[in-house]
């Protein structure tokens, strides 16, 4: 249903490797195929087109494949380092123009985003198998995946331990939440997405009911023809959720993908805000800031993933991300320890309530697209 980002990751993956041509296919002198040019070397110095004969036999295309593939960029192995234990560094070069040893920052962006989805749906195999295993193979929910540890009146609840059962009991005992929202939250917590699925359109379409219920009765017109309309178009969406609850959990998947990518403009336009009085930097030099910290956010989300099947106490982890972003902010815009932490505390703020308006989204959008069959 949707490729657009894994083509565009796997794209900039292969950016990644390094094959450099020692000699052109076609003997120095012959006339450059696109401008007649006589050709100097691997590439045509008056258009750049490369000189090469793509009439090829297969075994000379497999050599190649082969030989690119196992020739990793160095940059790799000097990026990732910086990023990690001196991300200001980092960014501060490729701003001053140091860009011959990095990998460039989108490319590694993507990919790692890409990363970050495989092992996060792996991990999500993982809890379900290891659910599955625990419940003797018995009365395991179709679709339960690895539930999001948190914590809760200082424990950390976890899949069938004392805590979780505690927070179900005062879910289900709060009178501000309705039945379809209790149900929603208890799912959410247990990781039982295709039960997620079902209660949050019964959750929908419950409010979509009583708003219409308090509603001043209309007489027929354009007014009311609206409402039928828009009622129409929520109990056609429940009804296909309920009849197909894994393909609203798939599509959720799919655009979580989409909107994820979103978040690299969003955090540079943030960026932009608070630095609008400081005319030392530009919005690209934020674009920059952006795609380092997200790809270190990520790389940390990745290693959480993967450790927290062996442990919840993996998500412990998570605390290094504001930890680095301070370190990072601080080295990369050369701003005081004070002046660090509040622009990071304004940057909390916007990042919440963007990041919500994004979550409403991607709910809306997933739900919209259900009605497609």
């Amino acid at each position: 249903m949707s490729g657009e980002l894994e083509t565009a990751a796997l794209a900039s993956g292969g950016g990644w490797l390094k094959w450099k041509r020692e000699h052109a296919d076609i003997p120095p002198g012959t006339p450059c195929a696109n401008c007649q040019t006589p050709l100097a070397g691997p590439h045509c110095h008056e258009c750049g087109q490369l000189a090469e004969d793509f009439h090829k036999s297969v075994w000379k295309l497999t050599v190649e494949a082969v030989e690119s593939l196992l020739h990793l960029d160095g940059r790799l192995f000097t990026t990732l380092p910086n990023l990690i234990r001196r991300p200001g560094k980092l960014t501060r070069d490729y701003m001053e123009g140091k860009r011959a040893s990095q990998v460039a920052p989108f490319r590694m962006f993507l990919v790692i985003l890409l990363i970050a989805f495989f092992v996060g749906h792996a991990a999500m195999k993982a809890g379900e198998n290891k659910h599955e295993s625990s419940d003797g193979g018995h009365d395991a929910p179709a679709s339960v995946g690895a539930a999001p540890t948190f914590k809760y009146n200082g424990r950390v609840v976890t899949p069938g331990s004392e805590a979780m059962a505690e927070f179900e009991r005062e879910v289900m005992a709060d009178p501000d939440l309705s039945e379809a929202e209790k149900r929603t939250q208890i799912a959410a917590a247990r990781g039982d997405w295709a039960s997620f699925s079902r209660n949050l359109a019964a959750d929908v379409t419950q409010q979509a009911q009583a708003n219409a219920a308090e509603a001043p009765r209309m007489e027929d017109g354009d007014d009311a023809e609206k409402l039928r309309d828009f009622k129409k178009w929520i109990e056609t969406r429940q009804a296909a959720i309920k009849d197909d609850p894994e393909r609203f959990a798939l599509i959720l998947e799919i655009w979580a993908h989409r909107v994820a990518i979103l978040a690299l403009p969003v955090s540079a336009l943030m960026l932009t805000l608070l630095f609008a009085f400081n005319r030392r930097f530009y919005v690209f030099d934020h674009v920059i800031f952006s795609m380092h910290s997200l790809s270190f956010q990520l790389l940390l989300l990745i290693v959480t993933m993967a450790l927290s099947v062996l442990t919840p106490l993996a998500w412990w982890l998570l605390w290094l991300a504001p930890v680095h972003l301070f370190v990072h902010m601080k080295g990369a815009y050369q701003r005081s320890v004070f002046g660090t932490l509040a622009r990071m505390f304004v940057l909390f703020t916007l990042t919440t309530i963007t990041f919500s308006l994004l979550a409403l989204l991607w709910l809306y959008l997933g739900f919209n697209e259900m009605a497609g069959h």
